[in-house]
């Protein structure tokens, strides 16, 4: 049995418990919330930091096998730009590529992540996941613009998809990329897979740049301009949207992930939320900053009643994978939303999208959610600082 207190406790399922303390078995399922007023000797053989104890955090969009990739390279503005850069660097040795994916797996471990939300093109994370104790969702993510191609690329993420759910068969999809980066032909591939895969959960990247939405209105812009540099064969499209091609080739009863939103209007995604059984959207801060130098409206998306959660996506596009790091961004640009709120957002709302809120998200008896503990915390603006770590307790 283990004890853990701290100057405040955020159960996330209920407001934060001052002087709290957390009982848990040697496995880390918690046994007792204990308040404050108990008598000394429920508290004693327990241990105290100062700072506040959280549940652990749910990583909801990661590409780990991007690890490698970290401090990216990028010549051109915009998400064409990323893309080629991505492409260009991607190509790297298998060891440097295996250490880069350890590595990062260790550090969401020890800053906090129970579960990761993970885009795979390959099976090279697969290794590394089995030797880890972080829950995955193995997202087997499909692209490609070339309807030539179109059945060897479904093949091949077929295949992937096969080798994940020998070991993960409740928990691997094979998803679409985006809206823009899929011909019909693998569009209609897909539709017909999605219904019979696990949780029949996707996770797609959506509006995440102008050029996305000019590229499906126009068929020009800067995603014209890369697929045709890059030789590919196409079909430009014509006097589509982001939504109208989600609500074409997604069933309404998928739960969905849509992730980014950067430039992705609240009336648009109040028709999308109306369309699922479930839609979840995933907010990557420091990644948007970085490829479009902008964020989404979160504070017009919580009033909306959208249901958001975090992600830190890859290494390539962010500085680290603490899912506090991405707190603290949405912190600094949203002051008026509290620390309970992004909290909810990096645990409960995660794990509700992957389904796994049974288990993770909440501190609550008969939960194992890891037991987290954030630092140099501002107790008169109840907020973490610029100093603050979040360290992994169980």
């Amino acid at each position: 049995m283990k004890r853990f207190g701290a100057n405040y406790i955020f159960p996330v399922c209920g407001p934060p418990i001052r002087n709290g303390i957390v009982e848990t078995n040697d496995s880390g399922e918690i046994l007792r919330i204990i308040e404050p007023n108990s008598d000394f000797r429920e508290i004693h053989s327990t241990q105290f930091f100062n700072g506040v104890i959280v549940p652990g955090f749910i990583n909801s969009h990661c590409h780990l096998e991007l690890s490698h990739l970290k401090g990216l390279k990028v010549k051109k503005p915009g998400i064409a730009g990323f893309i080629e850069a991505v492409t260009e660097q991607r190509e790297s040795s298998h060891e440097l590529i295996s250490k880069s994916i350890a590595e990062a797996i260790n550090q969401a471990y020890t800053s906090g992540t129970v579960a990761v939300a993970d885009i795979c093109n390959s099976a090279s994370t697969l290794p590394h996941k089995q030797k880890s104790d972080l829950y995955f969702h193995n997202f087997i993510e499909l692209f490609g613009i070339n309807p030539d191609v179109a059945e060897k690329t479904f093949s091949h993420g077929l295949s992937v998809y096969n080798d994940f759910t020998k070991h993960y068969p409740e928990s691997t999809s094979l998803t679409p990329h985006s809206t823009y980066s899929l011909s019909k032909q693998l569009w209609k591939k897909i539709y017909k897979h999605i219904p019979g895969q696990g949780k029949n959960i996707v996770s797609i990247h959506y509006g995440e740049s102008k050029a996305e939405y000019e590229f499906l209105s126009t068929g020009g812009g800067p995603l014209f301009n890369r697929y045709t540099n890059a030789n590919i064969p196409f079909l430009p499209p014509q006097g589509q949207s982001p939504a109208s091609v989600i609500t074409k080739y997604i069933p309404k009863q998928t739960q969905a992930l849509l992730v980014h939103n950067t430039f992705a209007s609240p009336e648009e995604l109040e028709s999308l939320n109306s369309w699922f059984n479930s839609l979840t959207l995933v907010a990557c801060p420091e990644s948007n900053l970085l490829i479009e130098n902008s964020i989404p409206p979160l504070d017009s998306f919580e009033a909306f009643g959208f249901s958001i959660a975090i992600g830190t996506d890859s290494l390539a596009s962010t500085s680290s994978l603490s899912m506090l790091n991405q707190i603290l961004i949405i912190q600094k640009h949203f002051p008026s939303i509290n620390f309970s709120t992004t909290l909810r957002w990096a645990t409960i709302n995660g794990a509700k999208a992957l389904n796994i809120d049974n288990k993770y998200g909440t501190l609550e008896v008969g939960k194992k959610p890891g037991i987290v503990l954030i630092d140099h915390f501002d107790f008169t603006k109840m907020r973490p600082t610029e100093k603050s770590e979040a360290k992994r307790l169980i």
